[in-house]
């Protein structure tokens, strides 16, 4: 089973998802998408680079987070902040691309005000009504269903959105070697889409449209719940 829902009488084969993908996942064959089996590692680009909504995360975009526990609640500091922004800025891009990161109560405004959209404009979201059971709960131990353990979401702005894919490309690739994961919210952009005006007056100065938003943080040492069983296991037969 792939982890993409493809639905082919909406592709149209304009290979955009194809370009943003990371891991090299997917491919073009008799003008249709299709995963090739390498590897997704579901970071949402090519379902926000799709011009006719043909594709969608198994399982919906804002769960992967939740089922794997990619991030750890840490926050990406500054000077690794400004390394990513530096990656995204090298190499030859035709057009310009700006960056910003929120986090803190700023954050939480943001992400409140879009909720506030999508209950206005798309109130049938699953995502809508997990925020409200979330927002009515209010237990401080349970992560944000929007971004999760993720404590800040950096934004791309660009002229064209192939400048913004080659930015976030360049991004993603030097967070890896950093420990930083990340997952692009689909719920945040929906939100801006439905209401560009309300939410840019957080981004005063920025001269192209948002393209990209991205729930950023240190990701999970997955592998150490693994060896320590085994190593108990190890010691009862005296290895």
């Amino acid at each position: 089973m792939g982890t993409l829902n493809i639905d082919v009488g909406k592709c149209i084969g304009c290979g955009k998802c194809v370009r943003m993908c990371l891991a090299n996942n997917l491919e073009v064959v008799d003008k249709k998408v299709r995963e090739t089996g390498k590897g997704c590692i579901r970071c949402g680009h090519c379902v926000s680079s799709c011009p006719r909504g043909a594709l969608e995360l198994a399982g919906g975009a804002e769960e992967s987070p939740k089922s794997k526990g990619w991030l750890d609640g840490r926050l990406v500091s500054d000077s690794d902040l400004e390394s990513l922004y530096s990656a995204m800025k090298g190499g030859r891009l035709e057009g310009r691309c700006w960056t910003r990161t929120l986090q803190g109560e700023e954050l939480d405004r943001y992400v409140e005000d879009s909720m506030d959209i999508l209950k206005k404009g798309a109130s049938d979201l699953p995502i809508v009504g997990e925020w409200e059971r979330w927002r009515e709960r209010h237990d401080v131990l349970e992560p944000n269903p929007v971004i999760w353990e993720g404590k800040q979401v950096l934004f791309i702005f660009s002229e064209t959105p192939d400048q913004a894919l080659e930015a976030s490309n360049r991004m993603m690739m030097r967070g890896f070697g950093m420990g930083i994961r990340g997952f692009h919210s689909n719920a945040l952009m929906m939100a801006h889409k439905l209401d560009p005006e309300r939410l840019d007056a957080y981004f005063p100065g920025i001269g192209a449209p948002m393209r990209m938003a991205f729930v950023i943080g240190h990701g999970r040492r997955l592998i150490e719940p693994v060896f320590k069983p085994l190593e108990s296991v190890r010691k009862l037969f005296g290895r």
